[in-house]
């Protein structure tokens, strides 16, 4: 996976300490977590309390990830500063504190010590049962969305080739974490039910030294290191080309698990992990124009992040001033999220390649597009399902959302629609990705057509378009190979007559028992019209698809992007029956078939660190 080994190391501070750190066999400590959530013992011992202002200031918590960066831009720091855009549209100071413990975070917010969450949709809906439990006052009401994450998380196993592969297997993954969400929506689109795979939980996402003074091992890359009996981890993208040597297949060596390769990043996945802000319903209630204040910094600062990475984008094109100032700006965030102000380059590609800052058009499609099927309230029913079924919450508690209009509660005009980049440029590209070595399936699934037809209807067929759909979207970096297969059963018969020597054939005439004699045609002809036939199959279904785009979900053809379809033939080269001797056998090999597959390698990247020298 060539560019992947050339991408940065955006944690490189994590990455350092990973290198640093002995490399002697531990204990791999494992985490159980309470189920339900609501009985975990923190959240027993918690004090519920109301949120004072009478300070001057509300402290509002941050994570180590650089969309968060964007925030601390708004505040100009992390103090108090009465002065910044940010205090000045909240109309009271803001406390940025990093708090990369979720379940600090909770207490914190319990307590009144902050009005916020700061979380992925998954860890929001997590404690959204506990939190409504303590009184209406307490229930999460999510705000704003930050980001996407679109290359800074993944997985990593051992000895698959598909994440299908995993069943009756065991991965790690942190507890409470960003990565318990996307562990359960691969394994799930994967086909595997949760008593599939075993989960186990350790407390950190990466190497801690602070938790690591033990001796022990607290994260998934150590766990999946240490024990053998882990199939698979769900790791940040260093830890990931640290198992995997550099992004290809560990040795063994230099800290690599032998014949683990990377499965996927939020690269392929880049529609699962949304970083979202929340805020006490009682604190949103009689303090709704701070919380205003806060969506409005956060828009203006981020609508500014972005113009610079679409200049930085350009590249030779850029405007280097620009470029120049933008990167001072950053030296601060450096050296907050990375612990090195030199580390600005980094920082910049980390926020500007491996996250999506969700901006104003972001949050309107996330919250307020209906159509959306991995929007907030798609993505809030698919995860508190599967925590339902898990134990992991006792009710269904959906938290609930601010109600914003974003295209008109904060200023402007509406946001228009521009067409979507395209991720692969051409056919050539989209079929060398499908094909190659790297390419891991994600979901497949197929459907008949009827005999010596090509003719696809969507309607016929919604629920499968509507699946694909919500693939196609959620795996915004992945491949959609299409292929199309024709029944091979006039192949053989063809075939069987050359072998005895005849040169014609007879076939009943429709509607009597009478038959006709034809002229036995020629094998290539026969091959040669299945291949075509096929083709225009695996074609109906990306025409179907755009339909189904237009007319069930509204699309306007600037919206429609199917440069990432491969349209392939298979003719009858693989069907399901070798040998069909009943109808239902040749119908099940007139079929067509969809296949997601992340390839990663072949992604093209906006920019990368060489562009910001």
């Amino acid at each position: 996976m060539k560019s992947i080994q050339n991408r940065l190391l955006f944690f490189s501070l994590s990455a350092a300490l990973l290198a640093a750190a002995p490399r002697v066999k531990a204990e791999v400590v494992y985490v159980e977590p309470t189920k339900p959530y609501k009985n975990s013992t923190f959240l027993q011992s918690a004090n519920p309390g109301k949120v004072d202002l009478s300070r001057g200031s509300v402290q509002i918590p941050m994570i180590t990830w650089a969309a968060d960066g964007v925030t601390v831009s708004s505040n100009e720091g992390t103090k108090a500063n009465p002065d910044s855009p940010l205090a000045k549209a909240m109309g009271v100071s803001a406390e940025l504190e990093l708090v990369d413990n979720f379940d600090t975070q909770v207490k914190n917010y319990i307590s009144g010590k902050s009005p916020f969450l700061r979380g992925t949709v998954g860890m929001i809906n997590l404690a959204s049962e506990a939190l409504s439990s303590l009184g209406p006052d307490y229930a999460p009401v999510v705000i704003f969305q930050l980001s996407w994450s679109t290359g800074a998380d993944g997985f990593v196993a051992k000895d698959i080739e598909n994440l299908a592969d995993l069943k009756g297997k065991s991965v790690v993954v942190q507890a409470s974490g960003p990565h318990f969400d996307l562990v359960q929506v691969l394994l799930e689109d994967a086909g595997l039910k949760p008593d599939d795979v075993t989960i186990k939980y350790v407390s950190e996402i990466t190497y801690n030294p602070d938790v690591a003074a033990d001796g022990n091992t607290h994260d998934p890359a150590g766990a999946f290191r240490e024990d053998s009996s882990i199939a698979g981890a769900a790791c940040i993208f260093p830890d990931i080309l640290t198992l995997t040597a550099g992004g290809t297949v560990g040795t063994g060596a230099e800290d690599s698990v032998k014949g683990a390769r990377p499965i996927l990043t939020t690269r392929t996945a880049s529609r699962v992990i949304a970083d979202v802000y929340a805020v006490r319903a009682d604190f949103f209630r009689e303090n709704r124009e701070i919380v205003h204040g806060f969506v409005q910094a956060q828009l203006s600062e981020q609508e500014s992040f972005q113009a610079e990475l679409a200049n930085i984008a350009k590249k030779s094109n850029a405007d280097k001033s620009k470029v120049d100032a933008f990167k001072k700006k950053c030296g601060p965030l450096a050296e907050i999220f990375l612990l090195d102000a030199g580390a600005v380059n980094d920082y910049i590609a980390w926020v500007g390649v491996d996250l999506e800052l969700a901006g104003k058009g972001g949050n309107i499609d996330f919250f307020t597009n209906d159509k959306n099927p991995i929007g907030f309230v798609p993505s809030c029913e698919r995860i508190q399902k599967y925590y339902a079924a898990t134990g992991t919450v006792e009710n269904v508690t959906l938290p609930e959302y601010a109600g914003w209009n974003f295209s008109t509660d904060f200023g402007g005009a509406a946001t228009p629609i521009t067409k979507k980049k395209e991720v692969f440029t051409s056919t050539q590209m989209v079929r060398k990705a499908a094909e190659s070595e790297d390419a891991s399936m994600l979901f497949s699934t197929s459907f008949q057509f009827p005999a010596n037809t090509s003719n696809i209807e969507w309607q016929n067929h919604k629920d499968i378009f509507d699946t694909l759909h919500e693939k196609v979207t959620r795996y915004g970096g992945a491949i959609v190979q299409l292929r199309g297969h024709a029944d091979n059963f006039f192949y053989n018969f063809v075939l069987a007559k050359k072998q005895q020597g005849e040169n014609t054939y007879k076939k009943r005439v429709a509607g009597t028992n009478q038959f006709k004699e034809y002229p036995l045609p020629k094998i290539e002809q026969v091959v040669n019209s299945a291949n075509q036939l096929s083709y225009e199959r695996a074609f109906a279904v990306k025409r179907a698809y755009a339909q189904y785009l237009r007319e069930a979900q509204g699309f306007t053809n600037d919206e429609i992007d199917l440069s990432r379809f491969d349209v392939k033939g298979m003719g009858i080269s693989d069907p399901i029956h070798g040998k069909p001797t009943k109808p239902e056998q040749r119908a099940e090999n007139m079929r067509g078939e969809m296949f997601i597959y992340a390839v990663e390698a072949e992604i093209p990247l906006d920019f990368g660190v060489d562009d910001l020298q």
